[in-house]
């Protein structure tokens, strides 16, 4: 445990000069609020609590401490894929909530997604009512081109 938290300790410093460290910081910790497969590319979803917004990382259920350490140190040299499957990984939900992305921003294996909701959606109510449903996994396609 020690050592997981000193890991995260030292990826924060690492990107804390990155003007997107202080919104990852205003997430919550604990376990995704989505678990989406774009393809074969598995991604984890977070809603951010007052902001229209997501933050979107590559990689299988984890804590979001545990997905940043996996993805500042197992995953640095990966290839990150193209804006369309961003997009696709956050639409998977947001389309089912009446919502869609709007801009990504983010590098490496994370993206903060900005999204705006159709009027009359209350997001925090509809993520708590398919926050379960999510976690057991939502599949999409592959966007054509990247």
């Amino acid at each position: 445990m020690m050592r997981i938290r000193t890991l995260l300790i030292a990826a924060t410093l690492v990107v804390s000069g990155c003007a997107s460290t202080q919104s990852l910081l205003t997430y919550p910790a604990g376990w995704s609020d989505a678990d989406v497969m774009v393809g074969r590319e598995r991604y984890q979803i977070w809603f951010h609590e007052s902001q229209p917004t997501v933050l979107v990382q590559r990689g299988e259920p984890r804590p979001l401490g545990q997905m940043l350490a996996q993805n500042m140190t197992v995953r640095a040299g990966d290839q990150s894929p193209g804006i369309l499957t961003w997009g696709a990984a956050a639409n998977a939900v947001l389309n089912q909530i009446g919502c869609g992305a709007t801009e990504v921003t983010g590098a490496d294996q994370m993206r903060e997604i900005r999204y705006t909701c159709q009027p009359g959606v209350s997001v925090r109510n509809e993520v708590n009512a398919r926050r379960e449903e999510w976690r057991r996994g939502v599949v999409v396609a592959a966007p054509a081109a990247n």
